[in-house]
């Protein structure tokens, strides 16, 4: 993986899920916003790449090509590596559109890969928090006025629209990939079980209460997929008007 331009990162001590971004926007056309558009350029093609070789077996790829994600763990990873470089750069004029196509890359991806349950959803609470945030111009958490948005400026009516329909896929795509059987092994309760093979053949005690921890786990998942994109849903029905946005069911 590239390594992002080192003015695009800083240290920090911000309790989102988000890392605080620089004090001013890049200057437009200067080196280093060129310098930050060609590594994000390159690291979303070389992360595509990887997803599109996800079928491949590693002894599969030629010698000097990106090998396939195997899990989706492994592309939030570098999706998430993206996420925050883009948002340290406290430019909006990057931020919308590079966030937009990260979005439609995380629906796209998913249902290419086993449920991930833990993974997803803290991926797409950064989004949340970014495309919630840039609706109104400030830290939708801490209410901090955002680079670049001094001036009220504000996401144009047609990134708006285009928002609102990558929310709606993604909502529905969540819901039609948690309902799959057979989840990632990077999952806690797969981590659980794998401690427990090695424990064959002694005894185990039991509690009086905790047999229900997988549906504890079903309503876990149940609660995060209806906030998917919550924060941002309630900006865009603001700004958007017309029904909120929901997720579509067979009932």
């Amino acid at each position: 993986m590239l390594t992002p331009p080192a003015s695009s990162v800083a240290a920090s001590h911000h309790t989102s899920p988000l890392p605080r971004p620089r004090k001013h926007p890049l200057k437009p056309g200067g080196v280093k916003e060129s310098s930050l558009i060609s590594y994000l350029d390159q690291t979303i093609t070389a992360v595509k790449r990887r997803w599109a070789k996800r079928m491949f077996k590693d002894e599969e790829i030629g010698q000097g090509d990106v090998k396939g994600y195997h899990h989706f763990r492994e592309a939030a990873k570098d999706i998430e590596g993206l996420i925050d470089v883009i948002w340290v750069s406290g430019s909006p004029n990057l931020q919308t559109p590079y966030l937009l196509t990260i979005a439609i890359m995380i629906v796209d991806f998913l249902p290419d890969f086993p449920p991930s349950p833990r993974t997803t959803f803290h991926l797409l609470e950064k989004m949340d928090h970014a495309f919630s945030s840039l609706l109104v111009g400030k830290d939708s958490d801490t209410g901090e006025a955002l680079p670049g948005f001094e001036n009220g400026r504000k996401l144009s009516t047609t990134d708006k629209v285009r928002l609102k329909s990558i929310v709606e896929r993604t909502r529905i795509s969540v819901v039609e990939v948690m309902s799959g059987e057979n989840a990632e092994d990077d999952e806690m309760e797969n981590e659980d079980a794998s401690m427990g093979e090695e424990t064959d053949g002694e005894d185990t005690v039991k509690f009086e209460g905790f047999e229900d921890d997988d549906e504890d786990e079903e309503e876990w998942e149940e609660m995060e997929v209806g906030r998917v994109y919550e924060r941002t849903i309630g900006e865009l029905g603001d700004v958007l008007g017309g029904p909120p946005i929901g997720i579509i069911t067979d009932n």
